[in-house]
């Protein structure tokens, strides 16, 4: 679910529908095939290092990109990792 956010979050933001997969994946710094994935309506399971480079690109922190997702999404955001570590150390 985080990994849609995270997609969302980049294809509404910082993602136009005017310019090519190939200016846009430049800009970006990852490959167009990337591109493709993170427009694609349910993300895909972006690896960190992807993440990384697309905020050095866009001359952000990562701390920064995830305050950014929290402000969008923090109501949305699912802890269910911690609910089921909690319930199998309760069982």
């Amino acid at each position: 679910m985080l990994d849609r956010f995270v997609c969302n979050y980049i294809k509404k933001e910082w993602i136009s529908d005017e310019k090519s997969n190939l200016s846009q994946s430049q800009e970006l710094g990852i490959h167009p095939h990337v591109l493709t994935k993170i427009k694609n309506d349910d993300g895909y399971r972006i690896p960190l290092s992807t993440l990384a480079i697309i905020c050095f690109y866009k001359k952000i922190e990562l701390s920064e990109f995830f305050k950014l997702i929290e402000k969008q999404y923090g109501s949305k955001i699912n802890d269910d990792f911690v609910l089921k570590t909690n319930t199998k150390k309760d069982a």
